[in-house]
C-alpha cells in the first residue's frame, strides 16, 4: 500500500507540473481589441469598380478615437454632443443609416434588432446604441418615426432610453464617419446613398473596438463585441469566462471558440482537481500512519 501511495504522489505531482507549464505557456488576457489589417472595398490593380462603388467601403481604424465633440440633433430635435452617450461607462453600438433608405439600411437595423432581442444585455442598461443618419437633409421627425418603429419591434422595456437616432449637418456626419472609416457616396440619379453594411462597437472612452460586417448579427457576436469594447468595466465573472474562451476571427467575420484559451481554462480546472485529490490522499495517508493523533484531533474538534 505504501508503495502505491508513493507512486501515486509522484504521478500526480508530475501531472500537476505539466499542466502548470501548459497553463503558463498558453496565457492570454481577457477581452480587449485585437490587431487586424485594414480592409477596404476599393479595387486593386487593373480592376475597375462601378461608379457607385468608387470611394465606398470601410477602412478599419481599430483603436482610433471617434470625435465625441461632434454635434447632432436627437429624435426630439434637441442639439446634443456625441459625448452624451459615453457618460455611464457603457460600451456603444454604433451604425450609420439614412431613414429613407429603401433596403440596405433597414436590413442592417433589423439585423441589429434581431441580435439584440436574444441578448442577455439590453440597450440603456449595459450598453448604448447610436444610429447616425448619413443624409444631412433628413430631419429629427424622420429619426423619431424610425426610432418608434424599431423600439416597438424590439420589445425590450426601457430600450427607448438606450437606442438613439440622430441627424446632423454634413460636416458633423463626415467627422464621425471618417474617424470610423465608413465611406459612403450620394448618387444624384437615384437619389440614394451607396454604402457598405456594418456596425461598430466603441469603448466608453470613444475608442473603436470592433467591426461587425453584413446584415445579420448573431446575439453572441454582438455581446462579445460589446464585452470587448467595455474595457473590463462592470463585467461579471460569467462574462469574463465567456470572453476567455472566445476570440474574434476576421476570416469568419465573427467570434469563434479560442482553443488555446479553452485548453488553458481546462488545464486550470485539472490543476485544481489534482490539488484537491492530492490533499485528500495526503490526509488519508497521514491518518493511516498516525491513527492515534488523528483520533485525538477529531475528538478535540
Amino acid at each position: 500500500m505504501k508503495s502505491f501511495f508513493n507512486i501515486s504522489y509522484s504521478t500526480f505531482a508530475l501531472a500537476a507540473i505539466f499542466f502548470v507549464g501548459l497553463s503558463l505557456e498558453l496565457s492570454y488576457g481577457f477581452g480587449g481589441s485585437y490587431d487586424g489589417a485594414a480592409t477596404s472595398t476599393k479595387a486593386s490593380g487593373d480592376q475597375t469598380l462601378p461608379d457607385a462603388l468608387v470611394d465606398v467601403g470601410i477602412e478599419e481604424h481599430l483603436g482610433a478615437q471617434i470625435p465625441l465633440d461632434a454635434t447632432f440633433k436627437d429624435e426630439q430635435g434637441k442639439e446634443i454632443q456625441l459625448s452624451s452617450y459615453f457618460k455611464n461607462n457603457r460600451p456603444v453600438l454604433l451604425n450609420f443609416a439614412y431613414y429613407k433608405c429603401p433596403m440596405l439600411c433597414n436590413m442592417v437595423l433589423n439585423g441589429m434588432l434581431n441580435g439584440m432581442k436574444k441578448m442577455s444585455w439590453a440597450p440603456g442598461k449595459e450598453f448604448e446604441v447610436v444610429t447616425i443618419s448619413m443624409d444631412s437633409k433628413e430631419t429629427f421627425d424622420l429619426a423619431q418615426s424610425k426610432k418608434e418603429t424599431h423600439i416597438n419591434a424590439l420589445g425590450i422595456a426601457g430600450a427607448e432610453n438606450g437606442w438613439h437616432f440622430l441627424t446632423g449637418e454634413e460636416s458633423q456626419i463626415r467627422k464621425v464617419s471618417d474617424a470610423v472609416g465608413f465611406k459612403f457616396k450620394y448618387m444624384p440619379l437615384s437619389q440614394e446613398f451607396a454604402h457598405s453594411a456594418a456596425v461598430y462597437t466603441i469603448s466608453p472612452k470613444g475608442k473603436i473596438s470592433r467591426y461587425l460586417y453584413g446584415v445579420e448579427y448573431r446575439s453572441k457576436d454582438l455581446k462579445l463585441a460589446l464585452l470587448d469594447a467595455s474595457e473590463g468595466k462592470a463585467i461579471s465573472l460569467g462574462d469574463r469566462i465567456v470572453m476567455f474562451c472566445y476570440r474574434y476571427d476576421a476570416t469568419a467575420k465573427g467570434y469563434v471558440l479560442f482553443a488555446r484559451n479553452f485548453m488553458k481554462g481546462g488545464g486550470i480546472v485539472v490543476i485544481l482537481g489534482l490539488g484537491l485529490l492530492l490533499g485528500a490522499l495526503w490526509r488519508r495517508e497521514f491518518n493511516r500512519k498516525n491513527p492515534v493523533e488523528s483520533l485525538a484531533v477529531n475528538t478535540t474538534v
